[in-house]
């Protein structure tokens, strides 16, 4: 990850965190194969289904979206449509940056917040089969939307292009 040198704080952070995202959405994705593979088979060669394996594929598969989203923001790897903004003039098109870079740290902090929230809430309500509290599911989505927050501020600073770089929105 490329932190801007003139966020010292920022930059320790993301060092710390690394690529812990991508693994823990990996190991999300093992989980989800592993899950609805031992579905199947369980369904066709036994008498009684494993029937946990849906909610272990469904948590599985919201861990692995999340840390995955988390892991395209410090990749930069989203989807920019600029087909618009480039033909903007330069000073247009840092203010269409800045309005991104405020839209998706408000974004990603009322993620945090509500993700957060509901882990809390729905701490006393538990999942069918296998009796989980449902703030398993919920508190990684409020991590994996820290993270996001917490890469976002350390990688983009729309504030700091000159008139000569090309503004990436």
């Amino acid at each position: 990850m490329v932190v801007p040198q003139d966020a010292p704080l920022m930059r320790a952070v993301a060092d710390r965190l690394g690529r812990v995202d991508e693994f823990i959405a990996i190991a999300a994705l093992i989980v989800v194969v592993g899950s609805v593979a031992w579905g199947v088979v369980t369904r066709y060669l036994f008498p009684q289904p494993a029937a946990w394996s849906y909610e272990v594929a469904t948590i599985g598969f919201a861990w692995m979206v999340f840390f995955g989203a988390a892991a395209g923001v410090r990749r930069r790897a989203h989807a920019d449509i600029d087909v618009l903004v480039v033909m903007l003039p330069r000073s247009l098109q840092r203010a269409v940056a800045m309005f991104n870079w405020w839209l998706l740290t408000g974004f990603f902090a009322l993620l945090t917040v509500l993700f957060a929230w509901q882990a809390v809430v729905a701490h006393h309500v538990y999942t069918v089969a296998l009796v989980l509290p449902r703030s398993v599911i919920y508190a990684p989505m409020a991590v994996a939307s820290a993270l996001m927050l917490i890469q976002h501020l350390a990688l983009e600073r729309p504030w700091r292009v000159s008139a000569g770089v090309e503004v990436r929105v």
